[in-house]
């Protein structure tokens, strides 16, 4: 097969039964489920030792674009829901539905996609759960339906795992039984050891793993959104309210930033003991790449005695590290200070950042606006996921070095 697109970076919205109608009987009517009051305004999800409910956001809405800034279709859509809120008949069928999916992504003009969980609506419940057995069974479920998922379409789905926060022993167990049922990546919401601020010298157990079974592994922009318990007023005040929220629970949420999180895989040495891992840091951008390699290598060198490692950060991001972007102008033009490799194109589908049905065309226009070659359009809008993901491809009849 020959691609033109793989989007590094799609996601679904679980089915609004599918805890209810999987978890084991003890657990189904503590589990995560779909509410709706005058409060909310459309469907929430809300369960056991949640206090308030993860609301359908607006990013999970349909809408179509005709352009990048299609701001008139984005409002139109918007008002017809509104003073009801966003329902599960708001949302791409795609978003449960392989078959529609499937659809979906061909009127992208994408080939395939690496899919990730819906985010912001369910999973803080299902992280700050205090049953750590309700906690890991959700995990367990949503694994399994997504494993169905990607097996309707192979070819064009590559689904992430979402790898459970309750503690390395059941991380470490579910990274083998996802790959037991042909999931091919996996994404983190905690360090495998189940913190949302460190790695742990045990991590590397799960680390090892990884690379001995060629899984890479994801970080999705952050460890915490600001949803249901998390969730902030949308005012000036929003932010501080979110991490105020956070304090109250014992979160740092700065903590679970990608940057921070890199930093501290960096600094750890967990690139120096596995050399092999693939770390991918998805919907994260590039534009800030450079300068933040740049002063993470210059502090670096002003006080090598402490940092104790053979590589300069950069080294390591550069044979480690990938990074996803949606629309990203200022990395495109900065592609040789981030590493054209490294780089990879995803626009969020479907959520509202994503510009569908003209994802494709608004991706490539912002690299040849940058002057990109075809081989670097090639390498950022699917060879780099291909090869990392490892979907097989026929070389073009005209092979062309990549950059």
């Amino acid at each position: 097969m020959q691609y033109r697109a793989i989007s590094a970076d799609g996601h679904v919205n679980e089915p609004p039964t599918l805890w209810t109608d999987r978890l084991p009987d003890k657990f189904k009517e503590r589990g995560p489920h779909i509410i709706e009051t005058r409060k909310t305004k459309g469907h929430a999800w809300i369960m056991e030792g949640q206090k308030r409910p993860s609301p359908m956001g607006f990013s999970s809405m349909y809408f179509r674009s005709s352009k990048r800034f299609d701001r008139a279709s984005l409002v139109d859509s918007f008002k017809q829901i509104k003073d009801r809120g966003v329902r599960y008949e708001d949302v791409f069928p795609g978003s449960y539905d392989p078959a529609a999916r499937v659809k979906e992504i061909i009127e992208d003009e994408t080939d395939a996609e690496v899919i990730f969980n819906g985010v912001g609506t369910v999973w803080n419940g299902i992280k700050l759960c205090p049953d750590k057995d309700l906690s890991l069974a959700c995990f367990k479920v949503y694994n399994d339906w997504i494993a169905e998922f990607q097996a309707y379409a192979p070819e064009r789905f590559v689904c992430n795992a979402t790898l459970p926060t309750t503690g390395l022993e059941d991380c470490l167990a579910e990274l083998h039984r996802v790959a037991d049922l042909g999931l091919r990546t996996a994404q983190l919401e905690s360090y495998p050891s189940g913190s949302f601020f460190e790695p742990a010298p045990e991590d590397d157990r799960f680390w090892a793993a990884a690379v001995e079974m060629g899984m890479p592994i994801n970080v999705h922009t952050q460890f915490f959104f600001p949803a249901g318990d998390l969730g902030s007023r949308i005012s000036a005040e929003g932010v501080a309210d979110t991490h105020k929220r956070a304090q109250n629970l014992g979160l740092d949420v700065e903590a679970g930033s990608f940057p921070v999180i890199l930093a501290k895989m960096i600094t750890s040495g967990v690139f120096e003991r596995f050399p092999e891992l693939k770390f991918v840091g998805s919907e994260v951008h590039t534009g800030w790449v450079p300068y933040y390699l740049e002063r993470f290598d210059e502090s670096v060198r002003r006080n090598r005695a402490d940092y104790g490692l053979p590589l300069l950060p950069s080294e390591y991001f550069r044979r480690n590290v990938s990074v996803v972007y949606i629309v990203d102008e200022m990395g495109a033009a900065n592609r040789y200070d981030i590493g054209v490799g490294n780089i990879m194109w995803g626009p969020d589908f479907p959520h509202s950042s994503s510009s569908w049905p003209v994802d494709y065309q608004l991706g490539l226009e912002i690299l040849e606006r940058a002057g990109a070659t075809p081989s670097e359009i090639e390498r950022i809008m699917w060879r780099n996921a291909a090869d990392t993901y490892k979907l097989p491809y026929d070389e073009p009849d005209s092979v062309t070095v990549a950059a």
